[in-house]
């Protein structure tokens, strides 16, 4: 016989399990609901520009970042899916980035190069196009800018800060082992020496300028000679008259050089379709259902 105290865990049992599964059947119907919102509001448009079946498209490729092989290997995924998308017509890259890793704008260098025998290419510089940004730009001729980007700044820097007197004073002192003399060139409790600074500059730095100033030279279709007054590191508004086709070929603005492309693709109504490289919807929350449906069924064996 059921005593009273059984009767009533049992049934409070009960109350939890249904209790949790009306929690985790509401969870569900609340995600497929934002998921077909979000569905529905991407082939809407409202947020960026999605698929189009209706004429010739144009990919737009924003690199709109610090150069770094993370992003820049995203972007050139992103760029294989359009190659074989024969709908893409041409790709518009729009350059904006301040520079960053040697090796990364040599990759996307060599790539873009490459890409072009495949599609159409049109790189236009909208703000900025500075160190590794203007290695990557420099691949795709004409190279077209607006009048006030920044360009330039051919060069190589490696930022050395010496820590030595501040390590003093909070009483922090370095040791090392390193076996070989140039092991360890640079410590950031002292200054570069003579020795160590000759020997990171011929074996690091050097190296790393004459690879930029010749991939420069050669993707702009120059000489090393015609590239060396203009790779001192300093960067020019794009509109100098003594860096035009050198450094630049034409100045113009986005919507012209949309209008030109449309011009020489014969296409009026050509669709500029933006490539996503980051979350496709950021204002949504990230939605977690901490529900077990297995662990509920569990609960109801038990009663």
């Amino acid at each position: 016989m059921l005593d009273v105290k059984d009767y009533q865990i049992k049934e409070l049992k009960k109350r939890i399990f249904i209790s949790n599964l009306k929690a985790w059947i509401i969870g569900v119907i609340l995600i497929a609901e934002i998921v077909f919102i979000g569905a529905y509001f991407a082939k809407s448009g409202l947020f960026g520009d999605t698929t189009v079946t209706v004429g010739k498209k144009v990919a737009v490729v924003r690199y709109n970042k610090q150069v770094t092989e993370e992003f820049t290997t995203k972007i050139m995924e992103k760029m294989d899916l359009i190659r074989k998308d024969k709908s893409y017509k041409a790709v518009l890259f729009i350059m904006g980035s301040p520079g960053g890793s040697p090796t990364a704008s040599e990759e996307l260098s060599e790539y873009l190069s490459d890409y072009q025998k495949d599609k159409n290419v049109t790189m236009y510089i909208e703000s900025i196009a500075a160190s590794g940004g203007y290695y990557i730009a420099s691949a795709v001729r004409p190279l077209i800018a607006n009048k006030n980007a920044i360009v330039g700044s051919i060069g190589v820097i490696m930022p050395h800060y010496n820590m030595g007197e501040l390590a003093k004073k909070v009483g922090v002192e370095e040791d090392y082992l390193a076996a070989g003399k140039f092991k360890k060139p640079i410590s950031m409790f002292e200054a570069i020496d003579d020795d160590n600074r000759e020997y990171m500059t011929k074996h690091l730095l050097k190296p790393t300028y004459d690879n930029f100033v010749n991939a420069v030279a050669k993707n702009r279709g120059l000489k090393r000679e015609d590239i060396l007054p203009f790779a001192e590191g300093k960067i020019y508004i794009a509109n100098a008259p003594e860096i035009k086709g050198v450094l630049i070929d034409e100045i113009s603005s986005l919507y012209r050089v949309k209008a030109k492309m449309r011009k020489e693709l014969g296409e009026d109504k050509l669709v500029f379709v933006k490539v996503e490289t980051e979350k496709k919807y950021p204002f949504l929350p990230e939605i977690k259902v901490d529900l077990n449906l297995q662990e509920l069924l569990g609960q109801l064996k038990m009663q």
